[in-house]
Formats: structure tokens, C-alpha cells, sequence
């Protein structure tokens, strides 16, 4: 018998919640969630994929797929960004791309041309460094040729021939974890120099920093989620728009957000069963439903598998003192 010669096998929220439903007995199989009960195990299941970003579980392995390398472009003389989409004072992408121009750039000329338009898109923001030293901002109206676009009215002013062109499509979103960080030399935009810039692990050490707005290459940075953004404070503030911030990070988990559950899972499908039977083991309360040990059972199987899997990402975490499990993790809990 022929196998299906196919590996694209998906989900969506729905499934995942009506299956969770059917292992606890809130529905008989072949039945369906009623409006009240699907919003409870949908604002459920949200709740349950935020806590599960980030590397909080002590699994950094789990969360391979979300990571991004997200590249931050400096301000003039700036040393603090707020890296998301409520941010207003940065530019910040996961897809970004660097090119140079072919031409030089009047002072508030549309009509560009660039060492190459691959991968841009009308609507994309584009970015000049210019003779000045600045980094002027613009829209793309439109890709005219392998090497022409055109840009919205702008007063950027002018930038050479040769001088370096960024572009994106859209702005970062605020991340939960950083794993490593450069900066990013762009003067030769084929072959861009990273170098290793420290990230503090404590607030005194950036309050340690005596002269804060500097001008200068940054050495560090500190990190401080909040609410809506991320703050990324570099030790000096921006002075060679040459150089771009180059962070490998963490992205929060998407929304979903569909009432009728219709959007697809976005999580790799080796931990869709860990999704359902976690996703079983909250609701069961909120049913009215015992939690039973061939449940307990059922839940220890698929999320230690889930685990298990990309083991070279993962490492083992001890914390002296501490002879207890950690609690606070999804997948260690007894």
C-alpha cells in the first residue's frame, strides 16, 4: 500500500481544543464545544502558549523555532531603543536587507537606484545613510527594476554613490529572550563584519557606567522587557549608522485569535500532543473534570517527549540548595 508521500500535516486551534475536550470527557468524541465552553478552552490555550515562550521552562531546545535574528538600526547620538510594535522611537526588523546605492541620491530625489532590489516590496521602509551621517527614512512606492525603485516624497538630503541602503517590511515584535548580540559592521554590505558585544546580566552593571550618552561603538547592552516593548540600552550612544545592532532572540508565541479557532497551530508538529494533554490538564478543573492518574499518565508521555526533542539546544540547569522541582515549569511539574 502506497504511503501518502506528504509531511505537511497541521492543525488548528479548534482541533487541539475539541481534542484536549474529548480527553478530559467535557465532550463525547464526534461532538462539539458549545460558544461559552470553546471561548473558555481558546483563552485557555492563549494563556498556556504565553507562558510557554521563552526559555523560563528550563528547555531553551523547545523554543528553536521561534528564534529570530533581528536586526536593531541605530539613531544618530541614541543609545536606548524600545524594540515592538507600540514603539515609536526605533526601527527594528527580523527582515531586514542591506544594499548599497548605484547612484547618488539628491537631496529629496524619488527615483533611486540601487545596487540591487531583490527581496524588496512596494511598501517596504527604506533607509539611506547619508553624506551628513545620518540614517534618513522613506517608503517604497514601487520596484521599477532590478536595480531602480521609487521612493515616497521624502527630505531625507543627500546620500553618495556607495553609501549603504537598509530596508524591512515590518517592525520587530517585542521579544522575550535574547541569546546573543553583535554589532554589526555594514561597510562592505556583501561580506558584514559581527563583533561580539557583552550583555549585562544585572542593572547595577549598566548604572555602573559613568558617562552613559557618550558617542561611540556600544561594547554592551542591557535588555529590560516590559509591557508592550523591549528596551535594548546600549553603554554609548549610536555614532557610525554603518553599524547595526544584530540580536538573536526569542519571539513571543502567536495570538490566536480566530473565535472559531480556525487559525493553524504555530508550533512544530512534534509537540502538538503536548499542546492537547496540557491544554487538557488546565481546562479539567473548569469542566468540572477529575484529573485522574491515566491521565496523569497520558500528560507525563507527551510532554516529556516533547522534551526530548532537539537535545543538543537544551542543557541541564542545577541551582544549589534547591531539592525540589521547579514548579514554575510546565513540563516539570509532578
Amino acid at each position: 500500500m502506497p504511503t501518502s508521500g506528504s509531511w505537511d500535516y497541521s492543525v488548528t486551534a479548534l482541533q487541539v481544543i475539541t481534542s484536549a475536550a474529548e480527553d478530559i470527557g467535557a465532550i463525547a468524541n464526534g461532538q462539539s464545544l458549545d460558544s461559552d465552553d470553546l471561548a473558555t478552552m481558546l483563552r485557555t490555550l492563549n494563556l498556556l502558549v504565553k507562558q510557554w515562550q521563552g526559555t523560563s521552562d528550563k528547555f531553551p531546545g523547545l523554543k528553536v523555532w521561534t528564534r529570530q535574528r533581528l536586526v536593531i538600526f541605530p539613531v544618530s547620538d541614541q543609545a536606548r531603543y524600545l524594540i515592538g510594535p507600540a514603539s515609536t522611537d526605533d526601527r527594528a526588523s527580523v527582515n531586514s536587507l542591506a544594499t548599497t546605492l548605484g547612484a547618488a541620491k539628491a537631496d529629496s530625489a524619488t527615483a533611486i537606484t540601487v545596487t540591487s532590489t531583490t527581496g524588496m516590496t512596494a511598501a517596504d521602509v527604506i533607509g539611506f545613510v547619508t553624506t551628513a551621517g545620518t540614517l534618513g527614512w522613506s517608503t517604497i512606492s514601487s520596484v521599477d527594476s532590478a536595480t531602480g525603485l521609487t521612493i515616497a516624497a521624502n527630505s531625507i538630503g543627500v546620500a553618495a554613490s556607495g553609501n549603504v541602503v537598509y530596508t524591512y517590511t515590518s517592525k520587530a515584535q517585542r521579544f522575550v529572550e535574547l541569546e546573543a548580540a553583535s554589532l554589526r559592521d555594514n561597510s562592505s554590505v556583501g561580506q558584514p563584519i559581527d563583533i561580539s558585544l557583552a550583555v549585562y546580566t544585572d542593572v547595577q552593571q549598566y548604572e555602573a557606567v559613568v558617562q552613559k550618552l557618550a558617542s561611540g561603538d556600544p561594547t554592551a547592552i542591557l535588555i529590560e522587557p516590559q509591557r508592550l516593548n523591549t528596551a535594548v540600552t546600549m553603554n554609548f550612544a549610536a555614532a557610525n549608522m554603518y553599524r547595526t545592532l544584530r540580536l538573536t532572540v526569542i519571539y513571543p508565541s502567536e495570538d490566536y485569535d480566530n473565535a472559531a479557532g480556525s487559525d493553524d497551530i504555530a508550533y512544530p508538529q512534534e509537540y502538538f500532543a503536548a499542546l492537547e494533554w496540557e491544554l487538557a490538564r488546565r481546562c479539567a478543573p473548569k469542566f468540572g473534570r477529575v484529573w485522574t492518574a491515566d491521565l496523569q499518565q497520558q500528560w507525563v508521555v507527551a510532554v516529556q517527549e516533547g522534551i526530548n526533542f532537539n537535545p543538543a539546544d537544551t542543557h541541564l540547569h542545577f541551582e544549589p540548595g534547591r531539592d525540589m522541582t521547579d514548579i514554575g515549569s510546565p513540563f516539570t511539574r509532578p
